[in-house]
């Protein structure tokens, strides 16, 4: 059975970071360049400190529309600080729980204390249905088999 390891097995454990203190339009760019949607905030000691992702900027933005100069706006303004994490042998089943009750479509993967990659709900549902369409095939094949 697939789990968050088998994603991160899959994708890599690339995770593109940013500091608290980077400005808002740093952070922009990076989301930008590297066609992602969410950046974990860390420290130097490479600490999770939150997770910004592009509705956290989209969510403030409607609420202060004056505040377009985002060269002048810390990344800590915007990033959630109460970040929800999984580790390597959570199940795809728990994170689809956690993404769709907390209304967020990235996870950081954490293990032993240690950030270890960032899956996102795309991650989680192209695995889930790669595996049910396995499932699938296998029962089809067991089905039709002559023994």
């Amino acid at each position: 059975m697939a789990n968050v390891q088998s994603i991160l097995d899959e994708k890599g454990s690339k995770v593109f970071s940013i500091s608290a203190d980077d400005s808002l339009s740093h952070a922009l760019l990076k989301l930008t360049e590297h066609k992602i949607g969410a950046l974990m905030v860390l420290d130097e000691e490479r600490n999770i400190k939150g997770i910004l992702s592009e509705r956290d900027i989209i969510r403030h933005f409607s609420r202060k529309l004056e505040h377009l100069n985002t060269a002048s706006i810390p990344v800590s303004e915007y990033m959630t600080t109460a970040v929800t994490y999984v580790n390597p042998t959570q199940s795809l089943e728990d994170c689809l729980q956690l993404m769709t009750a907390g209304h967020f479509r990235h996870l950081p993967v954490v293990d032993d204390g240690k950030l270890v990659g960032m899956i996102s709900i795309g991650d989680v549902v192209k695995l889930s249905l790669k595996e049910r369409d396995f499932q699938i095939g296998e029962l089809e094949q067991y089905i039709t088999s002559p023994y």
